[in-house]
């Protein structure tokens, strides 16, 4: 029995050496790599009215700086392959947004805050809202609201229609007309009088797309 029971102890520990070794080549496939992956964040360019500036004018308060993301991980590699990844380290800096600020007039709007959806420059015409520029579509517009200073007529397969804008010189406007000459990149401001749209004739101008913030 004494024997017996030898011959078991051998075998076990012949195993277990045998685990051991296989277990230590195993670990010794494995590899350890770092990796840094950078993330450009983008800075946003924002727009707000403004009593200090001066009405239909827009001047840059303050330029932006893009952010960034970066991300430090330890790959795991088996026979040379990736076979997992865990984040060591995440660092964050926000981006600093582009701000203008607007000079208040036009279209009157309870919002004080936009984001820029695009920039346009556009040829610009002038209408006034009486019978001599509408005939009897007079003070009428194609969205049913009244026509009045602020209020534009747009080609809406370049501005849809409902879209709020700040046209440089003039000030906020509101996309709600369209027009048979309209078509384009052209828009068509209204003016309070005849004589206004003479005196604005035809002109280019910038033209900011702006989306509530």
């Amino acid at each position: 029995m004494r024997n017996c029971s030898q011959r078991v102890s051998f075998v076990i520990a012949g195993m277990c050496a045998i685990s051991v070794a296989h277990a230590g080549k195993k670990q010794e496939n494995k590899s350890f790599e770092t990796k840094v992956i950078s993330k450009s964040l983008k800075a946003e360019t924002l727009y707000r009215l403004s009593r200090s500036v001066r009405a239909g004018q827009i001047v840059k308060a303050q330029s932006g700086v893009d952010g960034k993301l970066v991300r430090t991980y330890r790959l795991i590699k088996k026979g040379g392959k990736v076979v997992g990844k865990e984040l060591i380290k995440e660092v964050k800096t926000d981006p600093t947004p582009t701000v203008f600020h607007m000079g208040k007039s036009g279209f009157e709007t309870s919002r004080s805050g936009f984001v820029r959806s695009k920039t346009l420059v556009m040829k610009a015409s002038a209408y006034d809202p009486g019978v001599q520029s509408n005939g009897r579509w007079a003070g009428r517009t194609s969205l049913g609201i009244r026509a009045r200073f602020g209020v534009v007529a747009v080609d809406p397969r370049v501005i849809p229609l409902g879209t709020l804008l700040f046209v440089e010189g003039y000030g906020m406007a509101y996309a709600a007309d369209t027009g048979s000459a309209i078509k384009g990149n052209r828009i068509d401001l209204c003016m309070p009088t005849v004589a206004q749209c003479y005196q604005f004739g035809r002109r280019k101008v910038t033209v900011h797309v702006l989306k509530p913030r």
